[in-house]
């Protein structure tokens, strides 16, 4: 029998339906193995495991069939050693069953770092490179000398402290600042809404300190600036260089932050009907409200101008927020009439 015969044969054809018929078997089967083996079509939410202890975060992972992996850490005098920093994938991933989930822990023991030599150099020079080095300012106190905010002296411990001394990452280095000629005032930062490492960076950047830490709540955690004293958005605008800034806090787990900023960085809208351009400029920086665009229409003039329009158009209750422009819009006040409209 030729190879041809043989091909068209029926013992070759049967064999040949049985062969194909095994073969997609074996290719259904492996795919619905493979399909059980990875959970297709189903996945897993990673939780949120910040603050967690590293045993309660494998105990939950692996409830949830996830496994782990600590790949770094990190110093952070905020949080809990040993806790969990950060994390990847982040919380609310959709992953497979199975899937490492690697962590950040916070170092029990914080690393070791030379003290870099700060003499000489600027306050913001020497607040970057303390921070490049994982170290923290600590007071900042002014004394005579004709460089303004420029570092005379590091110190820890109310000593000196040499270049090159190893010292614990997040080591607070107290700075000794020259205060220069003439008043050594600057300006105080908002820093309500701040978490407290912020408000401290930002205090510390205008030549400021910490003074009074109040907390509010039970809570400690998650924490951000509820007041401040001096108040910037008050009189006190401008403090003493190397003098306190007492900071109140409040917890984000139980106080709305959101909803209490925009209540506080606003303000009413004020009613500038029929005053002058000069009763406008006074009422507007009272408010810190930007005066926007000016239209005289007809004959008026700064002199006997009165505002008829102003955009945004005042309703008693609404608020604006504060550094928003106001547009007003002139006309002249009509002789004998204390109101012109």
């Amino acid at each position: 029998m030729s190879v041809w015969d043989f091909m068209f044969s029926r013992t070759f054809l049967r064999q040949l339906i049985i062969a194909s018929a095994l073969g997609v078997f074996i290719i259904w089967g492996s795919l619905k193995l493979l399909d059980l083996y990875t959970l297709h079509g189903r996945s897993i939410g990673v939780p949120e495991l910040e603050g967690y202890t590293v045993q309660e975060a494998a105990d939950l992972l692996s409830s949830m069939n996830l496994r782990y992996t600590i790949n770094d850490s990190i110093y952070d005098d905020d949080r809990r050693p040993g806790s969990i920093a950060l994390q990847d994938p982040a919380p609310g991933t959709e992953v497979k069953r199975n899937r490492t989930i690697y962590l950040t822990t916070v170092a029990v023991l914080p690393e070791m770092v030379p003290m870099p030599d700060l003499t000489d150099l600027s306050r913001r020079q020497a607040i970057t490179i303390l921070e490049t080095h994982g170290l923290r300012v600590g007071v900042l106190d002014y004394q005579p000398d004709i460089a303004r905010d420029a570092v005379l002296k590091q110190k820890f411990n109310e000593g000196l402290i040499e270049p090159g001394t190893p010292v614990e990452k997040g080591t607070a280095i107290d700075l000794v600042l020259g205060e220069g000629l003439g008043d050594n005032i600057t300006p105080v930062p908002l820093v309500i809404g701040m978490s407290r490492t912020e408000a401290t960076r930002a205090l510390n950047r205008m030549g400021l300190n910490v003074g009074d830490v109040v907390f509010m709540d039970d809570s400690t955690s998650n924490i951000k600036v509820y007041m401040q004293e001096p108040d910037p958005l008050a009189e006190n605008r401008y403090a003493q260089a190397g003098s306190n800034v007492d900071l109140f806090f409040r917890s984000t787990e139980v106080f709305d932050f959101e909803e209490y900023l925009e209540q506080l960085l606003s303000v009413p809208i004020p009613d500038l009907t029929g005053r002058t351009p000069g009763e406008v400029e006074e009422i507007l920086a009272e408010l810190e409200l930007e005066l926007g665009i000016e239209v005289f229409e007809s004959d008026a003039v700064r002199d006997n101008a009165r505002v008829y329009r102003q955009e945004p158009e005042y309703y008693e209750g609404m608020i604006i927020p504060k550094g928003e422009s106001v547009n007003v819009w002139y006309r002249p006040a009509h002789e004998n009439e204390s109101d012109p409209f």
